[in-house]
């Protein structure tokens, strides 16, 4: 048990540095994160759409406000198909 508790912080940093490396990444990063949400909204992962579009906001190389709109509003659509039960086929 104890050495599971010691390798989690090791991951935790490893985590870390790839969130930090991901956020400041280039514009072909934030291509790579709009496709990924685009390809998880035809698949209905709402879950996968919604991290990607929020990473996307995070990033260092900021959306024009046009495309901040536009994120937002696909979130908020993205909500309202989960609300309505909408989701992957099985």
């Amino acid at each position: 048990m104890k050495a599971a508790s010691q390798t989690q912080p090791g991951r935790s940093r490893l985590t870390r540095l790839a969130m930090t490396r991901l956020l400041a990444g280039g514009p072909e990063t934030c291509e790579r994160l709009e496709q990924e949400a685009v390809v998880a909204m035809k698949k209905a992962d709402w879950n996968v759409a919604r991290k990607s579009l929020h990473l996307r906001l995070k990033m260092r190389c900021a959306p024009t406000p046009q495309e901040r709109a536009q994120i937002e509003r696909i979130l908020k659509l993205i909500d309202g198909a989960e609300e309505k039960g909408i989701g992957p086929q099985p």
